[in-house]
């Protein structure tokens, strides 16, 4: 899975199996330039896919979205595009 640097953090997110044959979409940050090991951040829910294809899309989308990176390392995710937004429509 691809990788890019976010306010100073190595961010990536990748795709885990649980043990029980299911998989989880986990994102990892690490600070660059220290050697502080990665912090894993499952998403919320912690919602788990019966086929890798279907986490790896998850992954990748979820990847995109994330906007930056908190001192702590949790990563923070940006707003859906305006095209994916429900538009208010006002009538006179």
């Amino acid at each position: 899975m691809d990788n890019r640097v976010i306010n100073g953090f190595r961010v990536r997110c990748a795709v885990v199996a649980d043990g029980e044959g299911r998989f989880q979409v986990e994102v990892w940050t690490r600070k660059v330039g220290t050697n502080a090991p990665e912090k894993s951040w499952p998403l919320m829910g912690g919602q788990a896919f019966a086929t890798r294809e279907e986490a790896e899309q998850l992954c990748s989308q979820t990847f995109d979205e994330i906007s930056g990176v908190r001192a702590n390392g949790e990563p923070e995710y940006g707003r859906a595009p305006a095209a994916a937004q429900a538009e208010l429509v006002i009538t006179a």
